[in-house]
């Protein structure tokens, strides 16, 4: 039986599971537990997807880390911003430490932003307060961070970050058909709403493993990927790094999950409702790194 099988057949007692696939130097395989939708939403798996399209452009020299926020947003900011986020950084707001309150958050899969007035999503944001050190102070997981992500990469790209990742990412990665949502004002969430398909994602991990480079196309450099990855057994840009470092994840409500082995150059991925994260990481990934 092979690694993959084994997940399958993990995966196979959770209820809810819709589909699991693997990607390695030899091709591709999955596996289909019910009948359903091709592409599927993978939540906040969107956020380390956003976290590309500024590595792209941090490759071309267009945007750095230690950008600021107000650097790039100046104009949508209100008149009575608090001037704290004159210090935020771009890295402070991939780690979710720009020290906004949990209030900074739009969480749009679970909340009905029309209804508390929060249709406006940047204004929103850019008119809360710091109220700790940005970088410093505690970690503070917002959708909205990756949202910022996006409005910061439409203005540098002249398009829409799922329209730049379409052309810069997914099209050299032969996806086969994806979604993303957006805001009422037609911006990417950047932070959740990505819908796309298990081959898709298990290609876009397989890239990652690969230092970056997808049948001899450079997407990402090896650098960003380092980076992105985080520190051990912490969260990077969308990404949770392993306690080792010998792999790293992006995850999704309820259990989406895309697997990066570096060493082995595979990916794996596990699509469904309360997917058995714990027992993939503890029974299924020291199969792979043997």
């Amino acid at each position: 039986m092979t690694n993959f099988e084994k997940l399958v057949e993990l995966i196979k007692k959770v209820p809810g599971a819709y589909m699991a696939g693997e990607m390695t130097d030899a091709g591709y395989v999955e596996h289909r537990f019910r009948m359903g939708a091709g592409p599927h939403n993978v939540y906040s798996i969107s956020k380390s997807v956003t976290g590309c399209a500024f590595g792209i452009l941090e490759a071309e020299g267009r945007l750095r880390d230690s950008d600021t926020v107000y650097g790039h947003l100046e104009e949508y900011f209100p008149e009575d911003f608090d001037p704290k986020w004159k210090e935020v950084t771009l890295r402070d707001v991939m780690l979710h430490r720009t020290g906004v309150p949990d209030a900074a958050n739009i969480d749009v899969d679970t909340m009905d932003f029309w209804a508390d007035g929060q249709e406006d999503f940047l204004l929103h944001v850019l008119k809360q307060p710091i109220v700790h050190e940005p970088g410093k102070g505690p970690f503070v997981y917002c959708d909205t961070n990756y949202y910022l992500i996006s409005r910061i990469v439409e203005k540098e790209a002249g398009m829409t970050a799922a329209e730049f990742l379409q052309l810069r990412m997914f099209n050299p990665l032969e996806w086969r058909g994806n979604a993303w949502g957006t805001c009422p004002q037609n911006h990417t969430l950047g932070g959740t709403g990505l819908f796309a398909r298990t081959r898709d994602l298990a290609a876009y991990g397989y890239m990652l493993a690969c230092g970056g480079e997808y049948h001899g196309k450079r997407i990402l450099t090896e650098d960003y990927i380092a980076r992105a990855r985080g520190e051990l057994n912490g969260y990077g840009y969308g990404f949770s790094n392993s306690d080792d470092g010998r792999w790293f994840a992006t995850y999704g409500m309820y259990g989406q999950g895309i697997y990066i082995l570096p060493e082995c150059r595979t990916a794996f991925v596990a699509l469904g409702h309360e997917m058995p994260t714990e027992e993939i990481r503890r029974e299924i990934i020291p199969l792979y790194l043997k």
